[in-house]
């Protein structure tokens, strides 16, 4: 696992190919989507055409390639408990 306090960089050049840093995991992935932890935090990319050309998990660094439409950071969901009792 990554450590927590490194920085994640994105780099995504003319939307077709796609470069990451502090990559934790990759969650899932189709040619549509891929899901990924990075730096701690939940990233749901997605477009058309999507694949994996390198991952690393001892560097953190990842590759794609494909047609890419949206980047999302996905924010961490409070406990169902701490939702009810507000």
């Amino acid at each position: 696992m990554q450590n927590q306090t490194q920085t994640d960089k994105l780099e995504l050049d003319g939307r077709k190919r796609l470069a990451m840093t502090a990559v934790d995991a990759v969650d899932g992935f189709t040619e549509q989507t891929l899901n990924l932890t990075v730096a701690g935090v939940k990233v749901r990319i997605s477009g058309d055409k999507i694949k994996i050309t390198s991952y690393n998990k001892t560097s953190g660094t990842l590759t794609a390639d494909g047609e890419f439409a949206e980047i999302r950071y996905l924010k961490k969901r409070e406990p169902v408990i701490k939702r009810l009792f507000k």
